[in-house]
């Protein structure tokens, strides 16, 4: 009698037991995530719309195509952004989405869209198309169909930095190219663009040179397969702060360089809608054929048009300041340095919105 009466009462309390359990779990994973999302969430406003709607954030990027074939884009599944899975995860009135275009037609679908219409949309621009986008200028077969004045600069994002690498230790300057076979990355590609201004206006070279045309990916395997001569790649990239090699093991002892000097990069931009800086090889402890190289930056950075409303940029530089790719496990908030990263960069350039983000962070521009 008394063992059923407290199986009974046992049976009555199991329910309230895991009513009580299922709370105190729910309590503490509601804990945690709202932790998580303190500790790896910028700081985000929240303004509510009248209309109680999300506001609607565009990303135009190259993603991750690079140049591969049209049924490998097509069996690849839809880009999304690291700014935009950030934005997605941490703000309650806006809602973001990636949309994969290389340029010149990542601008270019906005030529005949209204101000209202070209706001809210942030475009990844190289340093290379900013003023053949602004003043619709550059070679035939990177063409933009209008100019675009209202770009405005938000915060800068990529620096890969290129150079002419060679296995044969008798080619050491740029007259001893002519004649040669030299990588560049295939037309159209804004970082051809920044390839043949070199050739051209550096070294006036382009028409005695053999051209063969590669993928960025490809070029290091086919440098090794002796396919070329030299090879105009890219060898460094901007990681927190610093040039770290990309591509290839900079530690070989059989590379041989081309350097670029500082007049050479002059001459690339004099006159010329191309932006660039030149940087050296990061030193390397076992070849001392690195020492004082000079290399030539391809630089990306995040535009938006001047209708973009201010709250949204301000907060979206902070979004670029916290984003991390999945490809760069290391990566770390980025400096306010690093986000002003950009060739030739004045005041009047950059979004009103960016520059009161940069202004909050204790940062002053010239007049």
């Amino acid at each position: 009698m008394m063992a059923n009466q407290l199986e009974q009462r046992h049976a009555q309390l199991r329910p309230s037991l895991i009513i009580k359990y299922l709370a105190l779990a729910t309590t503490l994973f509601l804990c945690f995530t709202s932790n998580l999302k303190a500790a790896t969430c910028p700081e985000l406003t929240e303004n509510i719309r009248s209309d109680g709607k999300k506001t609607i954030i565009e990303i135009y990027v190259q993603g991750l195509i690079e140049m591969k074939p049209p049924s490998w884009i097509l069996a690849r599944p839809p880009y999304t952004s690291p700014e935009e899975a950030l934005i997605n995860r941490c703000s309650s009135n806006k809602s973001a989405t990636t949309i994969s275009d290389p340029l010149p037609e990542r601008l270019n679908i906005f030529a005949h869209k209204s101000k209202a219409e070209r706001s809210g949309a942030f475009i990844a621009v190289s340093a290379v198309d900013q003023k053949m986008a602004i003043q619709r200028i550059g070679p035939y077969w990177h063409a933009y169909s209008t100019t675009f004045p209202d770009l405005r600069f938000v915060g800068s994002s990529v620096r890969i930095a290129y150079g002419l690498v060679t296995l044969n230790p008798n080619i050491r300057t740029s007259r001893d190219l002519v004649g040669k076979r030299i990588g560049l990355v295939m037309r159209p590609s804004s970082i051809r663009a920044l390839q043949e201004i070199v050739l051209l206006k550096s070294w006036d070279i382009y028409d005695q040179i053999t051209i063969k045309e590669y993928s960025p990916t490809a070029m290091a395997s086919a440098l090794d397969r002796n396919e070329v001569d030299v090879m105009f790649m890219p060898v460094a990239r901007m990681s927190n702060d610093q040039l770290r090699p990309m591509q290839l093991d900079l530690e070989r002892s059989d590379l041989n360089w081309i350097s670029l000097s500082v007049q050479d990069v002059v001459e690339a931009t004099d006159n010329s809608p191309v932006l660039t800086e030149r940087v050296t090889l990061p030193a390397s402890s076992r070849n001392p054929n690195h020492d004082g190289i000079g290399l030539i930056t391809f630089d990306v950075a995040w535009f938006t048009f001047a209708s973009t409303p201010d709250d949204i940029v301000t907060e979206f530089v902070s979004t670029a300041q916290h984003a991390c790719s999945p490809r760069h496990p290391n990566c770390k908030v980025k400096t306010i340095t690093s986000l002003l990263r950009w060739p030739q960069l004045k005041a009047e350039q950059i979004h009103p919105g960016a520059l009161k983000f940069y202004r909050d962070k204790g940062v002053e521009f010239s007049q």
